[in-house]
């Protein structure tokens, strides 16, 4: 890279503590050799459950630091919603101890956004040490067009809280085949709540809350068109809105993980340029081989902004002293 400096602000560490609740098998996890078996997906402990890895990550990558949230198998939406609470609090303290001694790492609280009430009560009570707050796709019956989103959205703009929407799990069985949950269930479930929010007014009502799409938006970039045609065709159940979509996607900002410079000038031509936030999906293999890698193609001084101006316009609170950086070591 040409330039150094900035944040990756999509990535994923394991919760403090998560291999020994797997070790008493709470909430039907199990620890293997070296992992957490969790929902039927295997999360593991070498990468993902140790932050110096992540800071190894952010030094090789000349970065200032990352974003870290916990990943999606954790959401853990099939548990009892009596459960719930207790649960995401072990998974949001756990997180906080795992990074609080590492100042290039800040954290992201887990929402449970299938239960609206108790996700608003969770950002409420959210102190200054989260950089943010990460929402997942699966929300059983309800849209995030739904009214009684309308007091968590207040809470995250006033706080000044960066929404990541990470999509869960795809459950349609015709995903089952070719690892489609993922290459084709992630993006479009991570669409459909952007079309949920755009429909349901939200960067009209919301001005200043700040959502971010992962995956580069999954497939929203290439839908926005379409979208736009329902609007002006007035296609059932289409009502007014104060922006419309093609407008409205100017509110989101994306994050670079798209595997494509063609995509990557997609993003830069629906979005804007001053949206797209450095991303990397760390550990996961579909990720990207580093931070830089999926803008590699653009100018210096754009990659820059992209990596380090519009993240510290977005998180605001995460920013790293250069004078810590230059003193050498990477804790």
């Amino acid at each position: 890279m040409s330039w150094r400096g900035g944040w990756d602000i999509h990535t994923h560490l394991l919760p403090a503590g998560l291999a020994d609740m797997a070790g008493d098998g709470l909430y039907g996890m199990a620890l293997g050799d070296g992992y957490v078996e969790v929902h039927g997906f295997r999360l593991q402990l070498k990468g993902m459950g140790r932050p110096e890895a992540l800071l190894r990550r952010i030094e090789d990558d000349g970065l200032d630091g990352a974003v870290a949230a916990i990943p999606p198998p954790l959401f853990r939406v099939d548990l009892p919603a009596g459960q719930r609470r207790a649960y995401v609090e072990q998974m949001n303290n756990g997180l906080m101890q795992a990074v609080l001694p590492h100042p290039r790492i800040r954290a992201m609280a887990y929402l449970p956004t299938d239960l609206p009430e108790l996700a608003h009560e969770i950002a409420a009570g959210l102190d200054d040490r989260w950089a943010g707050v990460i929402i997942g796709t699966d929300i059983g019956t309800h849209s995030y067009a739904d009214a009684a989103y309308h007091p968590l959205w207040r809470t995250l703009s006033d706080r000044g809280l960066p929404v990541l929407v990470h999509p869960s799990e795809s459950k349609d069985p015709r995903l089952s085949a070719f690892y489609l949950s993922n290459l084709l269930g992630n993006p479009t479930e991570t669409a459909m709540a952007a079309a949920q929010m755009i429909f349901g007014d939200l960067p009209s009502l919301f001005a200043d809350l700040k959502v971010i799409l992962s995956h580069g938006g999954g497939a929203t970039a290439g839908l926005i068109g379409r979208w736009q045609r329902g609007l002006e065709t007035k296609r059932p159940g289409i009502g007014a809105l104060g922006l419309a979509p093609r407008d409205a996607a100017c509110w989101f900002h994306v994050d670079t993980i798209v595997h494509s410079a063609a995509v990557m000038d997609l993003l830069r031509a629906t979005f804007g340029t001053e949206n797209i936030l450095l991303g990397s999906d760390w550990p996961f293999p579909m990720g990207t081989p580093d931070a830089g890698h999926d803008i590699g193609h653009l100018e210096p001084a754009i990659q820059a902004q992209i990596a380090r101006l519009n993240v510290e316009r977005v998180f605001g609170n995460v920013r790293f002293p250069w004078n810590v950086l230059q003193s050498g070591g990477i804790t």
